[in-house]
Formats: structure tokens, sequence, C-alpha cells
């Protein structure tokens, strides 16, 4: 026996909606009379406002962004040179958030930035800068690293136990030391 176009197709979409539905119904079941709605898709996925990953963005708002250098860190107070020289003090609790670690790790001359709102620095994460290109004058720990887009980067390869040679070409990524050397941290060999 042989079905038509407008059989099939009314086949096809009965079958759709029967799939949707049922997938509705099984995934309320999982949520549970005890559980938020969606918290086994939230544990699942991170990210979103006010779901575990991420913050919530009713928190960021009116916050803003300072970027610049730690000058000090003590306990309920961080310190920021900002990149036109003027400075901040910032307060922090135990709801201040470090990227990656923990604010008590942070140095001075450490590169951040920082949310903040009300005076109060909410998320900090370190910089990390990141270059590619052709190494060139190695002597040592010291390197230059001519990038794609032609800028020369000084490198400090100090962190890195096996040294680039003069032509090779990397990726690198680490801290910027003194406004203009990297100071390696990972250095990858690219294929040339």
């Amino acid at each position: 026996m042989r079905m038509s176009k407008k059989s099939a197709w009314a086949g096809a979409i009965v079958a759709a909606v029967g799939l949707t539905v049922g997938g509705i119904a099984v995934a309320t079941a999982a949520e549970g009379p005890d559980r938020p709605p969606n918290a086994a898709f939230a544990e699942r996925h991170l990210g979103g406002p006010g779901k575990p990953g991420r913050p919530d963005k009713a928190k960021l708002k009116d916050s803003t962004l300072v970027i610049g250098r730690v000058k000090s860190v003590e306990t309920g107070k961080l310190t920021i040179t900002k990149d036109d020289g003027s400075e901040v003090s910032l307060t922090t609790d135990s709801s201040t958030k470090l990227r990656g670690g923990d604010l008590a790790g942070l140095k001075a001359d450490q590169r951040v930035t920082v949310r903040v709102k009300d005076g109060k620095a909410l998320h900090v994460a370190l910089a990390k800068a990141q270059a590619r290109g052709t190494v060139k004058d190695v002597n040592g720990d010291n390197a230059t690293l001519i990038q794609v887009d032609g800028l020369q980067t000084s490198l400090d390869l100090s962190a890195v136990t096996e040294k680039p040679k003069n032509g090779d070409l990397v990726a690198v990524s680490g801290s910027v030391t003194d406004g203009k050397t990297i100071k390696v941290e990972q250095l990858r060999q690219l294929p040339k």
C-alpha cells in the first residue's frame, strides 16, 4: 500500500508533536516537586542569569569595569592603579571572586580587570597576554616575537623549560610585566 504525500506529512507532524509533548513531560518529571524548574538543566548547562558559573545580570547592573595593575591587596581592600595613572581603592569580602584563584594570591603589579559596583569589587580576573608569531633574537631567557601583524614584542622566557629557536613559529601566553614584555608561562610550537 502506498501512502500519499499529505498522509506522510500529517504523520510526521503528529510524531513531532508527540515527541515534543513527551519530552516536556519527561523534563518536568525530572525536575521533581522539590526542585526549582529547570534545575536539572542548570546543573548540566552552566551560565545564564542566576545560574551557576555566571554572575547574576541583576547584580551587575550599574556596575563598572576597572582595568589596571594591582598596587596592593589587604584584608577587605584592593587598590588598583588604573591605566590613566589614577588609583582606586575597592572593598572586598568573601563574595568577591577571583577567576581561577583566591584574592590572597594576587600580587602587586599583576594586570587585572575588576567588575565594581558601589566601590566594591565583585569579580576580579587576571589579564593574560597572548601572541603568535616568529621568534627572533633568542638570547638566554630573552627573545623577540614578531607577531602576525608585524608588531614586535619582547619575551621573558625564564619560566619556560624548552626554549624556542630563532625562526620558530610559536603561540605564547603569560602576563605582561612592564607594559611591553610578556613573561611567558605557556609556549606552544606551531607547524611551519
